[in-house]
C-alpha cells in the first residue's frame, strides 16, 4: 500500500527533431510546479535516432529534479543509417540514456511500494514490411516480470514499453505487436498493475479485468508536432492505496486542459480509446 499518493508524469513520443517547443516548455513548467515522484517516458524520444536529437533529449531530461525513467521506441534507432540499424540499433539510445534507461532494470519508488521496469518492444529491422511495429521477446518479458514480481505482495508493479501489447479501440494507427496477446496474459499472471505505452500519439486507457487489481494498459500523447487526433500533451498517473487514476493533460498555447480519463474504481471511466476488449487473465 502507498501511504501517500504517488504521482507519475507519463510522457511519450517526444520526437526530438520534430519536438513541439511550446509543449516542452509547458511540460517542464508543470513538472517544476507540481513535483511528481518520477517521470516515465515510453519511447520515441527522437525522430530519427540522430546523435544531436539524443543530446537535446538528454539535456532536457537532465533539467528535471525528479527521477526520469525511459524506454526506447522504434524511432530511437538510426532511421537513415541502415547499417547501424542492423548492427547496433540501440547503441546511441543506450549511450545517451545511460542511467535513465530502465530496460531490464528495476526502479523502486517509495521504498519498494512502486516497482517499475521496462521492456524493449522496438526493433531496428524486421522481416515484415512494417519494421516499426512492436515485437515481444517472451524470454526478455519473463526476466522483466521476474524482477517486478519480487518484493512485497501489495506493491504496485508497472511495466513500460513503447508499443501497446494490444491495439486499443479508436487508434489512428495500426498496432500489430507480435506476441502481444500472450504478453498481456503473462503480465496478468505476474500481477502487473499497469502497462505504460506510447506509439499512438493519443492518450488512452484500456482496462483488463479479472486480475488482482484491474490491470490497465495506458498510453500517453505526444509532445511533438506529429499530432493525430488530439493536441500535444501528457498524462498524470496517481496511485493511492488500491486506486489508480489517469488524467490527460492537453496543451494549447499557454494553457493546460486537464481531464480525468481513467479511474480503477469507476466502471464509467475507461479511457479515450478503451473500446476494444483485451484478453481475459487466466
Amino acid at each position: 500500500m502507498t501511504a501517500l499518493p504517488v504521482r507519475l508524469m507519463h510522457l511519450s513520443d517526444i520526437h526530438f527533431g520534430h519536438e513541439d517547443t511550446n509543449a516542452l516548455k509547458a511540460t517542464a513548467a508543470y513538472a517544476k510546479a507540481n513535483r511528481p515522484d518520477a517521470i516515465v517516458v515510453a519511447g520515441d524520444i527522437t525522430q530519427q535516432g540522430r546523435r544531436e536529437e539524443f543530446a537535446a533529449a538528454r539535456k532536457w531530461f537532465d533539467e528535471f529534479d525528479v527521477p526520469v525513467i525511459v524506454a526506447p521506441g522504434n524511432h530511437d534507432t538510426p532511421i537513415i543509417h541502415l547499417a547501424a540499424r542492423v548492427t547496433d540499433p540501440f547503441g546511441r539510445y543506450e549511450r545517451y540514456m545511460e542511467g535513465l534507461d530502465s530496460v531490464g532494470r528495476l526502479v523502486e519508488l517509495r521504498d519498494g511500494a512502486i516497482r517499475i521496469c521496462a521492456l524493449n518492444t522496438a526493433r531496428g529491422v524486421q522481416t515484415r514490411l512494417n519494421w516499426a511495429d512492436g515485437v515481444i521477446d517472451i524470454n526478455d518479458l519473463t526476466k522483466v516480470l521476474d524482477l517486478l514480481s519480487a518484493g512485497p505482495p501489495e506493491a504496485w508493479r508497472l511495466l513500460i514499453c513503447h508499443h501497446p501489447l494490444h491495439e486499443p479501440g479508436l487508434s489512428k494507427v495500426s498496432v500489430d505487436t507480435k506476441r502481444g496477446r500472450r504478453a498481456l496474459d503473462l503480465c496478468a499472471e505476474a500481477q502487473v498493475d499497469a502497462i505504460f505505452t506510447g506509439h499512438i500519439h493519443d492518450a488512452f486507457a484500456h482496462r483488463l479485468e479479472n486480475t488482482r487489481r484491474p490491470m490497465v494498459q495506458m498510453g500517453s500523447g505526444t509532445l511533438s508536432t506529429r499530432t493525430r487526433a488530439s493536441r500535444p500533451g501528457f498524462c498524470i498517473v496517481e496511485i493511492a492505496g488500491d486506486r489508480l487514476t489517469q488524467d490527460v493533460v492537453s496543451i494549447e498555447g499557454d494553457g493546460l486542459d486537464i481531464s480525468r480519463n481513467y479511474d480503477s474504481q469507476s466502471l464509467s471511466l475507461g479511457g479515450v480509446a478503451s473500446g476494444t476488449p483485451g484478453p481475459t487473465a487466466r
